[in-house]
């Protein structure tokens, strides 16, 4: 599944995403092993990078111009639900239907056809709309046995941090998972992709079984 495919519509089914890091880390879950007993996970989805949660509905407008929206089957839209999935999911209802798509009621639902229409929210990925982001999913699915104690000790490390030495983490969805990358001799500075690629995840966690199920009703 080639990855600089953001000016060509080469698939039946398309997902938009969030970021290189949501789009690398898709492709090396529709790529896995995981998935691979299940026929067109790897040759039918294609993903591409919308960019930031801004520049979604200037990207679905485009879309309709690319060579091969015409054949398009489904169209899934993912991003994080950040500090406010309800916000989220307005967000992106509002994009679809600005640029007359389809309009899903609630996340984790597909509407409409050719394409068929449908949004997910990292990290839940189902109709739950859980804040969060996909580093929070990235958490809860690493494939080390000892990743739940490691991560105990990290979050000891940065609770310690920021109250004996003031030091506040905006992001700290973001700090946890890349401490826990640098500190694993297979994943220091890797991005989530390259982890991805490295085996960081377990991708047949049950967190991602409603994310799977979503995809293979348009398949």
């Amino acid at each position: 599944m080639p990855r600089k495919t953001n000016t060509k519509i080469l698939r039946e089914n398309l997902i938009l995403c969030e970021g290189r890091d949501e789009q690398e880390f898709l492709i090396q879950y529709l790529n896995s092993d995981a998935l691979s007993f299940l026929p067109g996970f790897s040759n039918d989805f294609q993903v591409i990078d919308f960019g930031g949660n801004s520049e979604l509905p200037q990207k679905l407008a485009i879309l309709k111009n690319m060579d091969g929206f015409e054949k398009l089957k489904s169209l899934l839209v993912i991003r994080d639900a950040e500090t406010n999935a309800k916000t989220a999911c307005s967000e992106i209802r509002i994009a679809l239907q600005k640029n007359d798509f389809p309009v899903p009621a609630e996340p984790h639902c597909w509407e409409g056809k050719s394409p068929r229409v449908g949004f997910v929210l990292f990290p839940a990925c189902d109709n739950t709309a859980q804040n969060g982001t996909l580093e929070d999913l990235c958490l809860s699915i690493l494939s080390d046995s000892f990743a739940f104690d490691t991560l105990e000790q990290i979050d000891a490390f940065l609770n310690n941090l920021e109250k004996h030495r003031q030091k506040a983490f905006r992001r700290i969805f973001k700090a946890k998972l890349h401490t826990y990358f640098s500190v694993h001799n297979d994943y220091v500075s890797l991005k989530i992709g390259e982890a991805a690629a490295a085996g960081a995840f377990d991708w047949n966690h049950a967190a991602l079984n409603s994310l799977k199920k979503f995809l293979q009703e348009v398949l």
